[in-house]
């Protein structure tokens, strides 16, 4: 009989204590695909430091345009959405500026930070303009432009 007991007390202690246990772990942060081997996949948002108003179009990996384009103004942010509903995008995602700009990966002129690109229209410039844009010509200015050259 004490046999049974000692069994009984163990099944209702289990009955107890194993939903708690389940419950507990509710909260626990559910495997989040955005980072996969393509890298971080995220929202982005676009800044035109830029002097004129842009349009900027994106396209996947596999060459597959994402929406129409955008237009943002000078000295505005924006999220690129299609549809109201925000894009996400991949670091091997294409983005290009105008039409005489070429295009470049995001993951070599933006920044990811919490679940979000951040691209400044200016460094979409610098990446598709060798030299930045100044012809083959080198910066003067540039750090890595010894002393006495500058």
């Amino acid at each position: 009989m004490a046999k049974i007991v000692r069994v009984f007390v163990i099944l209702v202690a289990a009955l107890f204590l194993v939903p708690g246990g389940v419950l507990a772990q509710a909260d626990f942060p559910q495997f989040e695909p955005e980072y996969s081997g393509d890298g971080p996949r995220g929202e982005i948002r676009v800044t035109n430091d830029w002097r004129d108003a842009v349009s900027v179009t994106m396209w996947t990996h596999q060459r597959e345009r994402i929406g129409d384009s955008w237009e943002i103004e000078s000295g505005e942010s924006a999220f690129l959405a299609v549809d109201e509903d925000r894009i996400k995008v991949r670091p091997s995602y294409k983005i290009k500026v105008g039409s005489d700009w070429g295009w470049v990966d995001l993951g070599s002129v933006g920044r990811f930070r919490r679940g979000v690109w951040y691209v400044n229209v200016r460094d979409i410039w610098r990446a598709t303009h060798p030299g930045g844009g100044r012809g083959g010509r080198p910066d003067w200015g540039s750090e890595s432009v010894p002393d006495w050259r500058r």
